[in-house]
């Protein structure tokens, strides 16, 4: 994780320092873009689940089942020398609950590892979470049209994931129904993002953004079990590609 942030922020400031020289060179012919000003907005759009989060593969105990939902929220920034600002995004997503599909998924595997008459799985409850992100932005500027590059670290506050009971058939080592509990845990996470802004005039910008973040996730908790049979999940690892369209005023 720390390894893919400090590349991503490399890749960054090389831009930057390319950016900048053509800038500076611009700068003397006479040919300086207006100020950028700083700004904040607000968005809508999808995140999408990826890699381990959006598997439905039972036996990987970092599989989420998660899919795509919705995300809204409000981004800005502020600048603080010439292209340089301090970029910020808070956001809250939904990811979905799991389907008939995906509990018939962990049944099956559950009455395989335990060697089961059978089992019953009941899933209730959805992902649910807010980003809070922070960090280093490029602006480029082309006549109407700002590019922004971000990378960003944060946290992302989990205030649900899937709650999932498992009840197992003529197994006298777990007769008790055990659930993978809903979490509320906060983690650390990372991203990057890229942004095209429109200036539609007196400090208005139309805004299409795309995030990549991901974090270790929330710890995970089962209760009820008395066989450590099957599949136990312990951590949520949140993987989330988002594309929204937002509005933003400059100030």
């Amino acid at each position: 994780m720390k390894q893919t942030f400090t590349l991503l922020t490399a890749s960054l400031f090389m831009l930057i320092a390319l950016n900048s020289k053509a800038q500076d060179a611009a700068d003397t012919d006479g040919d300086a873009p207006a100020k950028l000003k700083s700004y904040i907005g607000i968005f809508g759009g999808q995140s999408r689940a990826l890699s381990d989060f959006k598997s439905t593969d039972y036996s990987n105990p970092k599989a989420g089942f998660a899919k795509n939902g919705f995300i809204m929220g409000i981004d800005g920034a502020v600048y603080f020398y010439k292209h340089f600002a301090i970029g910020y995004t808070v956001s809250k997503q939904d990811q979905g609950n799991l389907t008939i599909d995906d509990d018939q998924i962990i049944s099956q595997g559950y009455t395989d590892d335990f060697k089961a008459d059978g089992s019953t799985v009941t899933a209730d409850k959805r992902y649910r979470s807010y980003n809070v992100l922070l960090g280093p932005q490029y602006t480029f500027v082309y006549h109407r049209l700002r590019f922004d590059l971000r990378a960003s670290a944060g946290v992302i506050k989990s205030t649900a994931t899937p709650s999932i009971a498992v009840s197992i058939q003529g197994v006298k080592a777990q007769t008790d129904v055990f659930t993978q509990e809903s979490s509320k845990g906060t983690a650390l996470a990372y991203g990057g993002s890229a942004a095209i802004r429109f200036d539609m005039g007196s400090g208005w910008d139309l805004m299409l953004k795309g995030n990549y973040i991901n974090s270790k996730g929330p710890n995970i908790a089962t209760t009820g079990r008395t066989s450590n049979l099957g599949r136990i999940v312990t951590k949520q690892p949140i993987t989330e590609g988002q594309i929204v369209f937002g509005l933003v005023k400059e100030f």
